[in-house]
């Protein structure tokens, strides 16, 4: 028998329109009526606390004028059967609800269920969010604000029903004062928003429950959303055979470090060595040499002054980097527009400086990956690094159409974007937020990229493999945590 519940998450990911569209489509599939499936939704939720809390902790419900209520009713009338001291607080009239939602609530009152207003939240050890669910696309009221507010800093632990209150479950955005769960248990199908940007902390520890209809809701819905998975993403490996040899396994250039930024071209250049490639060389400021070789002698570093001294190095090489540490000088720009002009057919990784550059004149990239953060994601969009935050899906896919790229942008639930194709991954955490690490995972796609994968996969597994290296060199510590500690892990790692 299935768990009813799991942290163990699907893969494909959905809007909250396609939810609204295809859940009754589902249900009636699997023989359900949509009050039959509140039902179970509910007494799924009631089904986690009674599991994970006994009795003798009392629960606050908070409660809207929508579905997500009719979940919370349910919930309330369970955790009472089940002897739990419970109350529910109606943020918004209950003379709104309507359909199942009302019965739900009527139901409970039956039963002598207890209503409040404005209690006192140092009562409650447990408060559960069944105010908006899905629906929310707008910013909340100020009176809803005042109230989520004192919620949020009380001491309970907190729950929310499907979706947190205030997070936008389409972009991501997480609205002022929005619910900050503890654990947020979903329904159905994963919802896209929840899974990237600030939207991932607010959320808490995500949950998943199928309510018995997610397999026929998969089947039904297409989507061209997807989370990156362990098992897929460590399949995607490069296997080496007995008749490998340096040449077979490619040659990465990095373009990178410009005067005093040694060591933005040191990192991304091992990183692609620590990660398979057969050979790296190094293009940098000819007074970095010596820095970026020193005690990596496997490295080939080469101090180049103009595009004329770089371009052997360019016909040479399978892939290119460019971009760590590399400045916006007339010199970064000249080696910028040497690589475009000639390694046109070459696989790229654009990133740091190279970006901002492009942003400042519009450069034609092709067999490209561009790895911004959010504020050179914001540079190439000529936005503001809100207008990227506010909805990471849409920009994006926006800097891949524009660009003609395959887009990779950083942050928590890092996403990329690939002919039509969204990937979020789901490894990484807040220890990536340190100097270097962009500069790493910049050299990992492009071990990938020379080793022979495609645009797609090799970002994809970079991204994960980054990320999953960081969560494990973690384990002995993330504060101080440096990008070249990734090492040896990510060594062990590509296998």
């Amino acid at each position: 028998m299935e768990p009813k519940y799991s942290t163990n998450l699907p893969q494909q990911a959905f809007t909250p329109q396609q939810l609204k569209e295809n859940e009754p489509l589902a249900a009636k599939h699997c023989g359900l009526s949509m009050t039959e499936l509140m039902s179970i939704a509910g007494n799924t939720v009631a089904d986690w606390l009674i599991g994970h809390y006994s009795p003798q902790h009392p629960v606050l419900i908070i409660s809207g004028c929508g579905n997500n209520a009719g979940d919370g009713f349910v919930v309330a009338s369970q955790l009472m059967a089940a002897g739990f001291d419970v109350e529910v607080w109606p943020l918004m009239s209950v003379s709104r609800l309507s359909g199942d939602a009302k019965h739900m609530m009527q139901t409970y009152q039956d039963n002598n269920g207890k209503m409040v207003s404005k209690p006192s939240l140092n009562r409650y050890d447990i408060i559960v969010d069944a105010l908006f669910g899905i629906g929310l696309d707008r910013p909340l009221s100020d009176e809803l604000r005042a109230d989520i507010a004192r919620i949020n800093n009380a001491k309970a632990m907190r729950i929310a029903i499907d979706v947190p209150s205030g997070v936008n479950a389409l972009t991501g955005q997480v609205y002022d004062d929005a619910f900050a769960a503890h654990h947020t248990i979903t329904f159905i199908g994963l919802k896209q928003g929840l899974l990237t940007g600030k939207a991932k902390q607010q959320c808490g520890h995500l949950w998943f429950a199928g309510l018995g209809v997610d397999k026929a809701f998969a089947h039904i819905c297409h989507t061209h959303t997807k989370r990156l998975t362990y098992d897929d993403m460590m399949a995607k490996r490069v296997r080496r055979t007995p008749s490998s040899h340096k040449g077979s396994a490619g040659h990465v250039l990095v373009v990178a470090g410009g005067l005093g930024m040694a060591g933005a071209a040191r990192l991304c250049a091992e990183a692609a060595l620590r990660c398979g490639a057969g050979l790296v060389s190094v293009a940098t400021h000819p007074d970095n040499v010596n820095a970026v070789l020193q005690g990596r002698y496997e490295l080939m570093v080469h101090g180049v002054v103009d595009g004329e001294q770089l371009q052997p190095l360019v016909d040479k090489a399978d892939v290119i980097v460019i971009g760590p540490g590399l400045g916006q000088s007339d010199w970064a720009r000249t080696l910028l527009k040497s690589v475009l002009n000639q390694g046109q057919q070459k696989h790229k990784v654009l990133d740091a400086d190279a970006l901002n550059l492009v942003a400042k004149q519009q450069m034609a990239l092709t067999r490209t990956v561009i790895t911004p953060h959010p504020k050179e994601a914001a540079r190439l969009l000529s936005c503001t690094v809100q207008n990227i935050e506010s909805n990471r899906y849409e920009a994006v896919k926006t800097l891949a159409k524009q660009l003609k790229v395959t887009a990779l942008l950083k942050g928590p639930g890092t996403i990329v974007y690939h002919e039509q194709n969204t990937f979020i991954n789901s490894s990484g955490s807040e220890v990536l937020a340190s100097a270097g690490m962009g500069d790493v995972l910049s050299g990992i796609i492009a071990s990938f990229l020379a080793q022979g994968l495609d645009l797609r996969d090799a970002t994809c597994l970079g991204a994960f493999i980054h990320g999953l290296a960081a969560e494990q060199a973690a384990k002995e510590g993330g504060k101080g945590l440096l990008a070249s500690d990734l090492f040896p892990i990510l060594r062990s790692l590509v296998g």
